[in-house]
């Protein structure tokens, strides 16, 4: 009954348009680069998510028997283990725009390729996949909008940022930013990588799927407050910089 419900028959009405189709699909490849993009603000976690979930989505196209995704992904993998290693935890070698824009589009393509080539395979458990850094990127978008500046400028209230501010303040007043940056990684990884366990579980399943991307996103929205309040209450003791980008 909700995968029924879940499906809209009006999306995929629109999506049989192939000039609408395009178009779509232009937005959501093109918002995870951004986002990917976004997510890149401290050692190693950008790297440390893509490889997460190119083996989340290498998992899915195995069950399906798609070796020639599997393999491409595989690739992409080693790529980013071997940009890792010089990138965690003291960053010697740094991924750029280039680099996160890349991840961000191969990423995209390759779960568009597996929703493409097997429709049994949900397209809100491949969703799901990328729910961190898309609720992080609208957040930021939402919150720029709502302080009259434009969604493009940057600022420095990510939720990677409050985890290190937060950090840096509160817990390792003396410590470098050698220290509490990777640590952030660290902290943040397994709440970004969650997701991608259930997407797994529910990957033909779409109303379980859809449920689970309501769940984390107001997951991600409450946990992120809590992160601002805190580095807030932290840095108006200390400094009254937080919002200057």
């Amino acid at each position: 009954m909700v995968d029924s419900i879940i499906y809209f028959p009006g999306l995929r009405l629109l999506t049989s348009v192939s000039l609408i189709s395009v178009i779509i699909t232009i937005i959501v490849s093109g918002g995870i680069c951004h986002a990917v993009n976004l997510l890149d603000g401290l050692n190693g976690l950008s790297i440390c998510w893509a490889i997460c979930a190119a083996i989340a989505m290498a998992v899915m196209a195995l069950s399906v028997n798609d070796m020639a995704v599997f393999r491409l992904l595989i690739l992409l993998i080693g790529a980013s283990i071997g940009i890792l290693v010089w990138n965690f935890p003291l960053g010697k070698i740094f991924l750029g725009d280039a680099g996160a824009y890349t991840l961000g589009h191969v990423l995209a393509w390759m779960a568009l390729l597996l929703m493409n080539r097997h429709p049994e395979i949900s397209p809100l458990a491949l969703l799901l996949i990328f729910v961190w850094p898309i609720t992080d990127m609208l957040l930021s978008m939402l919150r720029r909008k709502k302080s009259g500046r434009p969604i493009g400028q940057p600022d420095r209230l990510h939720f990677h940022q409050m985890v290190m501010r937060v950090l840096e303040i509160k817990f390792f007043t003396r410590a470098r930013r050698n220290l509490t940056n990777p640590l952030g990684t660290l902290i943040i990884l397994p709440m970004a990588t969650v997701p991608m366990v259930v997407a797994i579980e529910f990957k033909t399943q779409t109303g379980p799927a859809f449920i689970a991307f309501c769940g984390f996103v107001a997951l991600f929205v409450v946990t992120y407050s809590w992160a601002l309040r805190r580095a807030g209450q932290c840095v108006h003791r200390k400094s009254p910089k937080l919002n200057q980008p």
